[in-house]
């Protein structure tokens, strides 16, 4: 992965203050990029034009668990893709809920975090392979004090979906995080564990 998204958690209330007291006022657009490069399960890739999905992903709902480490068998989200399998938000938000709050919006907007001074503005890009059973999605989010990009992160999924059961798919999910603003090296993470997901049926 290039960029960076979740675990912002270090964009917190002391960092975001002295970002802000140190830029002052601006404005710029969200900063996300209009495509990207993913890679599919089978190793191929593609180039993804930023609000793309993956088509057996529309309209639907997926519950996320961890399969490894401590946290193994925890839920770490619920990831809700629009009609053309685009992710749409990231729900019981675990990504700094303290700051972005339960849900996480990815249309590539300019949303109020719950810390006074920063936004985000996020969006998706995902693709599946040749025959729909594997897919990949990332999204991209940056975050902004006081009008100025502070920061940015991407989140990547890569999964295939269970061949006897539709409704369940596994693969890699992970993450990174960038602080661009000010200097901060510890809130530049990078994680990667696998996951096993499935389907929500209200």
């Amino acid at each position: 992965m290039t960029h960076q998204m979740l675990r912002i958690p270090k964009l917190l209330v002391t960092p975001v203050l002295a970002m802000i007291a140190l830029v002052g006022c601006g404005s710029v657009n969200s900063g996300l990029p209009s495509s990207v490069t993913v890679e599919l399960p089978d190793g191929t890739t593609t180039e993804v034009e930023q609000g793309t999905g993956a088509p057996s992903l529309a309209d639907s709902e997926w519950q996320f668990y961890r399969t490894a480490g401590a946290a193994q068998g925890m839920a770490f989200m619920r990831i809700t893709f629009g009609p053309v399998g685009n992710l749409e938000s990231f729900e019981d938000n675990s990504i700094a809920p303290e700051i972005f709050g339960s849900s996480i919006r990815f249309d590539g907007r300019r949303h109020d975090t719950t810390q006074k001074g920063l936004q985000y503005a996020a969006s998706t890009y995902g693709a599946e392979t040749s025959d729909g059973t594997g897919f990949t999605f990332e999204g991209r989010l940056t975050a902004f004090a006081a009008g100025l990009q502070a920061g940015y992160a991407t989140a990547t999924a890569s999964g295939t979906f269970d061949p006897d059961d539709q409704s369940t798919m596994t693969g890699t999910f992970s993450y990174s995080t960038r602080v661009t603003l000010i200097s901060m090296p510890e809130a530049n993470v990078d994680d990667e564990f696998t996951f096993i997901a499935h389907r929500v049926v209200e």
